[in-house]
């Protein structure tokens, strides 16, 4: 049976436990929070196999914890495994722990509001701790760690998350990542991993050094060695500098300028005097033997040198790697040991890991441990694949070269044009921009690279990842990211830089750009949303994905948002974002909504605001399309369509198009009925379209003279919803521009007008009027409550009044604050919405 993926996990299973909620993320696994059958609270980490690339480094992972099991439970620096298991079926490990510390309560635990206390925690709470604070958690994790890498483990991941307090001690946790001594796969977090890499216990002390770095001054990790002044004094002072001296030499860039053990560091911690270094003793030892080594080397020399050669010639190594295809480079701990076939004579009974790259080859691993009595020979058959390897040059399906740098891989060169046109071809799109000299220093032939809008650049980027993935070249969590690059003079000494003409090119096109590519892979984390009180609706992107407390387990790592909402309080905004391996916690303290008072400023049940203009009260923005699929669920209306071309209109917080006047006062009386049932308005309050009067004055338009729209169209004019002047000022609204014509295929735009919107714009992206209005002026015209004629000819269906301008809008007159549109009343274009006021009626108080 195949394990479940990541998509498809449920509650995990744990033997002789409840599993009762998740409470935190790290690096390869979950932390649940379990009751066991007797009713003890515990930790539970899971770890899924769905997360490893190769089954060999699951197991290698889950042999390292039953290693590592007795050995946590002899030491009070360290988090106690009290049981290890596993579950085959649906695919995963787990080791059951010892609970931290609640952050508020300590051991006086509530399993529904527990949150552990970690060292990471306690530095948000507190800032920067005292230094005699930091040197006592220091001494018991450098003694934890010491007490492992005796018993051949190593930690791999010590940073501040990872340090939890149980009675009060700090102690090293999460040891989901703890490996035998000498095993280099890279994992780790930024900032506290050795230059050098994990698995050994010098990075380890690195580690170490940098968490005490972090807690002692409150900066990040990236500004070492960089000291703020002290906060102690008398007696402080000399602990604050002990501190540092020992984070100085834990933290050393070479690992033998470090502490020669994790009980050194303790030591240095505490002030005690320090053993002389090894390579200190070996040179005064080689001193008081180097001139009897002279005279015995010299006596024993010749009688013994043809038997050493006779000796090596007869050696064979302990162990051969041998690979199909050949002349594959064969690594270990970080360094290159050669290409294939290898023999090789590595230390005996010293577990390591020996890496096998290839290119065009998935990575091999192989485990071993040296016996001379029995030599060993792997003859390894490597997987051929497309995919972009760790540490490896890749070409992916139009035979660009991408180089390995941190976290995935960027192109050799910025974009060129032949693989811009490859994709000019393959769509049928036309070309804008222009082709540059690119050279690089030490090459011969140039390149020709393109610099291009950004919207193609955009387009590029997912047509190729597409064509990779179909391919073969990429999975589907693999993906483009632009990289762009900046434009310098031509006599800067930069290798990348571009010519003179290239640069003012840029200054005239705005948004135009050269462009590397970088691929990554996505990542996931998770994320708890908690809320007071409990039981909040959780919506993204309109979807309802639970009520709070809500943890969502499997979530893509970048920006977040997620909207509240609750009968009776105000709709809320959480965002943030969301790191790999890591949970992103959420808080809210719900706000009770308060009825509608005229006059002021207020926001409703869906959370639009409304602003005052003359008696009655407006809302700010155009009506959402979340707001109206809102009301086609509730009353099984018609949902508008998805306009061809029109990608962004699927998000909720656009505005909602393709309806006619009819739909939005039916939407009206909607909402009308639903906030009276709620108490948030009076019977005598109603939602409805506004008048053209009550549009003309919100769009600060004087007294205008005619009896209805069609006598008042146009008839006031030089005057536009930002001002006087033609064409509008940049970032004014959302017209019909250079953005529109070149994605959203507009063939008449404003002369070098340009708002980056090639369509629709969320409807909180454009600036407020004075009056606290947006979008009176541009991105969707509104259907108005009135109709165009007062005495119309056809009085069966009377055309209908429409105001403003949209995103198609470019000729002066349509845009003219007192410009009207006439429309029969069931008119849907994909530029047409609507705004909505609520008025009350005479009686209302």
């Amino acid at each position: 049976m195949n394990p479940p993926t990541s998509s498809d996990r449920t509650r995990p299973r744990i033997h002789d436990h409840e599993t009762l909620r998740l409470i935190g993320r790290g690096a390869y696994g979950e932390v649940w929070l379990a009751r066991s059958v007797t009713g003890a609270l515990r930790a539970v980490k899971v770890v899924w196999r769905a997360d490893y690339d190769y089954p060999e480094a699951f197991e290698r992972e889950f042999e390292a914890l039953k290693r590592y099991e007795p050995v946590s439970r002899r030491h009070p620096g360290l988090v106690p495994v009290l049981q290890v298991g596993r579950n085959d079926e649906e695919g995963f490990y787990y080791y059951i722990m010892e609970l931290a510390d609640d952050v508020d309560t300590g051991r006086d635990i509530d399993a529904e509001k527990y949150k552990p206390l970690t060292l990471m925690g306690r530095m948000r709470k507190q800032g920067r701790l005292r230094a005699e604070e930091c040197i006592r958690h220091g001494i018991n994790v450098a003694e934890a760690l010491h007490f492992m890498h005796e018993n051949g483990l190593i930690h791999r991941d010590v940073k501040p998350s990872n340090l939890v307090f149980i009675d009060g001690t700090c102690r090293l946790a999460d040891i989901g990542l703890v490996a035998l001594l000498g095993q280099r796969s890279f994992v780790g977090t930024e900032g506290f991993v050795a230059p050098e890499g994990p698995g050994t216990p010098q990075s380890d002390i690195f580690s170490l050094g940098m968490v005490l770095y972090e807690a002692s001054t409150g900066k990040d990790r990236l500004d070492f060695p960089d000291l703020p002044s002290a906060a102690e004094s008398g007696e402080g002072i000399q602990l604050w500098r002990r501190l540092h001296s020992a984070i100085c030499r834990a933290c050393a860039p070479k690992a033998q300028e470090r502490f020669e053990n994790a009980q050194q560091m303790a030591m240095a911690l505490r002030g005690d005097a320090l053993p002389m270094r090894a390579s200190t003793r070996r040179k005064v030892m080689m001193a008081l033997v180097i001139a009897s080594a002279a005279v015995l080397g010299a006596i024993f020399w010749n009688s013994q040198k043809e038997q050493v050669q006779a000796a090596l010639h007869r050696t064979e190594p302990t162990l051969v790697i041998r690979t199909e295809p050949p002349h594959a480079e064969v690594y270990s701990n970080g360094l290159k040991l050669g290409t294939t076939p290898l023999p090789l004579d590595p230390a005996e009974g010293v577990p390591a890991i020996y890496q096998i790259r290839l290119a065009g080859f998935r990575i091999h691993e192989i485990e071993h441990i040296a016996d001379k009595k029995r030599p060993a020979t792997y003859e390894v058959k490597l997987e051929p694949s497309k995919l972009p390897q760790p540490g490896e040059r890749w070409i992916n399906s139009l035979q660009m070269t991408f180089v390995p740098k941190q976290g995935g891989h960027t192109s050799e060169r910025p974009v060129e044009m032949k693989y811009f046109d490859a994709f000019l071809k393959d769509t049928g799109r036309p070309f804008e921009g222009r082709v540059v000299r690119y050279q690089i220093r030490g090459t011969k032939d140039p390149a020709y690279i393109v610099v291009v809008p950004s919207g193609d650049a955009e387009a590029f980027r997912y047509w190729l990842a597409d064509r990779d993935r179909d391919g073969g070249f990429m999975t589907n969590e693999h993906h483009y990211e632009l990289e762009t690059l900046p434009y310098m003079e031509a006599e800067t000494s930069d290798d990348t830089a571009l010519d003179d003409r290239a640069a003012d090119e840029r200054a005239e096109s705005g948004d135009w750009q050269a462009f590397f590519l970088r691929v990554a892979r996505q990542g996931y984390g998770s994320v708890i949303v908690r809320t007071d009180p409990e039981g909040v609706k959780v919506f993204q992107g309109g979807e309802l994905l639970g009520i709070t407390p809500l943890e969502i387990p499997r979530a893509k790592t970048g920006e977040v948002e997620f909207e509240l909402r609750q009968e009776g309080y105000t709709d809320l905004v959480l965002d943030g974002e969301v790191t790999e391996n890591e949970m992103l916690e959420l808080y809210a303290d719900m706000v009770q909504r308060r009825t509608v008072a005229f006059g002021r400023e207020w926001r409703n049940s869906m959370g639009v605001k409304f602003v005052p203009v003359g008696e009655v009260l407006m809302a700010s923005t155009e009506t959402r399309r979340r707001d109206f699929a809102e009301y086609a669920k509730a009353t099984n209306a018609r949902r508008p369509q998805n306009y061809p071309g029109q990608i962004q209109q699927k998000s909720a917080q656009f505005p909602v198009v393709g309806v006619d006047r009819d739909e939005a006062r039916a939407f009206c009386a909607w909402l009308t009925k639903k906030e009276r049932d709620m108490k948030l308005i009076q019977s005598t309050d109603t939602y409805r379209l506004p008048t053209d009067e009550e549009w003309s004055r919100a769009v600060g338009l004087p007294l205008e003279r005619g009896k209805d729209p069609a006598e008042r169209n146009g008839r006031i004019r030089g005057v536009y919803p930002w001002g006087y002047e033609w064409p509008p000022p940049r970032g004014t609204d959302n017209f019909a521009d250079s953005a529109g014509a070149r994605m959203g295929g507009l063939t008449t735009v404003i002369p070098g007008f340009d708002d980056r919107f090639p369509a629709l714009a969320a409807v909180t992206a454009l600036p407020a009027s004075s009056k606290g209005l947006i979008g009176l002026g541009g991105n969707v015209s509104e259907w108005i409550d009135t109709n165009f004629e007062s005495n119309p000819v056809n009085k069966d269906m009377p055309a209908a009044t429409v105001r403003g301008g949209s995103w198609r809008s470019s000729n002066p007159d349509e845009l003219l604050s007192s410009a009207r549109l006439s429309l029969p009343p069931n008119t849907r274009r994909d530029n047409i919405g609507f705004r909505i006021v609520l008025s009350r009626s005479e009686g209302g108080k």
